[in-house]
């Protein structure tokens, strides 16, 4: 039976695209849409939310070194990562809940990364199960929490394996939930239920959004998350504010875990949540094949470091034994430029694809990705820029980005200045 279209839904979600031109309007737009307390999960950060602002910051306090007298008629953006060809060097990230902010959820963005030549990882805290998931065309890796026990954990990884993902995301840093304390404010933590106690307590914030409230109910509420059904003792799913509560046991992979998932995963291993120089040797002596610098978009450790600021010493330390990502304020196609110059061989979005799924569901999350397609276009034409293999320290100036280590051949003329 083909999916029920609105017809005045799909002129508004139209009208909606239009006023979007980059992430500021896409976020102002999602805010319009969202009732408070899902905006301010999508979009807050732990605590004083001083890591969700470097990690912005990071990206402001790094400027461009263009080649004048250049024109590029055709950037190629094209990229590999893995093994797997990217038409950009960007992918979706893993997000719990988005099915909260609309219900294509994580089945929208995949359809929508895959339209836009990449890879969407998916969350094993997705709205939807990791078989659907998977059903969905194109490449998709899978990201691994362990939620209550090394078994669960186990479980989740055997299930992915069997689905077909392309690759393993193993997430180090969610020990517990961070202390996001605009959740707690606005009811959305652990003692969150979707039953009719809990509708007629926040009916009067959420029916400011009619248009999300008749989705949600249209969608059958969901606030379960499938991955965790045969996880749990009476084989009901968690609740997606579950995951704030503090259990007897770690919610991330431990390197043990890390160790077991390299042995028994056939295909590419990535650990997410790498800040320092030490965890990402460990990673890659455990034969991850790739790492993602990470501090959960500013979302759990506040007062962790920016991971732009700690990209080049990771690059520097193992850049020639590991594939590099990097996520955490990712906005501007101008961003992305930036990463893969300091070493990074591809950037993960979460927040931007989150914005446009409210903004306009799977159409919302093409449109930002194609901004920031068309940013980078931009970008590269105006700095002389051919191709992202070109890019390197050289092509960025300021106190942020490294001075370039001079080659044999330069140091003679370097002594003579």
């Amino acid at each position: 039976m083909p999916p029920f279209i609105n017809p005045l839904a799909t002129r508004l979600a139209a009208r909606r695209l239009d006023a979007v031109r980059n992430a500021t309007d896409a976020r102002r737009v999602a805010r319009g849409q969202l009732p408070k307390a899902i905006f301010d999960y999508v979009d807050g950060g732990a605590e004083d939310e001083i890591t969700l602002n470097w990690n912005r910051q990071a990206f402001s306090d790094i400027s461009l070194a263009p080649h004048g007298a250049t024109w590029v008629p055709d950037p190629d953006l094209r990229t590999t990562v893995l093994g797997f060809d990217l038409s950009m060097p960007v992918l979706t990230a893993p997000c719990g809940g988005m099915r909260l902010v609309h219900p294509d959820g994580d089945l929208g963005i995949a359809r929508a990364a895959f339209e836009a030549g990449t890879v969407h990882v998916a969350t094993s805290a997705s709205g939807y199960s990791l078989e659907e998931i998977a059903k969905t065309p194109g490449e998709q890796w899978f990201q691994a929490y362990r939620f209550s026990n090394e078994q669960a954990m186990q479980t989740l990884v055997t299930r992915a394996q069997t689905a077909g993902f392309g690759a393993l995301v193993a997430t180090i840093d969610t020990a517990v939930a961070g202390n996001r304390e605009k959740d707690f404010r606005n009811g959305f933590s652990y003692n969150m239920r979707i039953n009719l106690q809990n509708i007629a307590r926040m009916a009067p914030r959420m029916s400011t959004r009619p248009g999300w409230v008749y989705r949600f109910m249209r969608d059958g509420m969901p606030f379960e998350l499938p991955n965790t059904a045969d996880l749990t003792s009476d084989g009901k799913p968690m609740e997606l504010t579950e995951m704030t509560r503090t259990g007897k046991d770690s919610h991330s992979p431990s390197w043990d875990d890390i160790r077991w998932m390299r042995s028994h995963w056939d295909g590419p291993l990535v650990v997410k949540g790498i800040l320092t120089v030490a965890d990402a040797r460990r990673a890659v002596a455990l034969g991850a094949d790739g790492i993602i610098v990470s501090n959960h978009g500013g979302r759990q450790l506040d007062g962790a470091p920016a991971t732009m600021t700690v990209l080049p010493q990771i690059a520097d330390a193992v850049g020639h034994a590991v594939e590099i990502l990097l996520d955490s304020g990712v906005r501007r196609g101008s961003d992305v430029i930036k990463a893969r110059a300091l070493g990074a061989k591809a950037v993960l979005v979460g927040r931007l694809p989150s914005y446009g799924l409210a903004v306009a569901g799977q159409s919302g999350v093409s449109h930002v990705l194609e901004i920031l397609r068309a940013e980078m276009i931009r970008t590269m034409r105006l700095m002389g820029c051919t191709t992202m293999s070109a890019l390197d320290p050289s092509w960025l100036s300021g106190a942020s980005a490294p001075t370039p280590t001079p080659t044999a051949a330069e140091l003679p003329d370097l002594l003579t200045r």
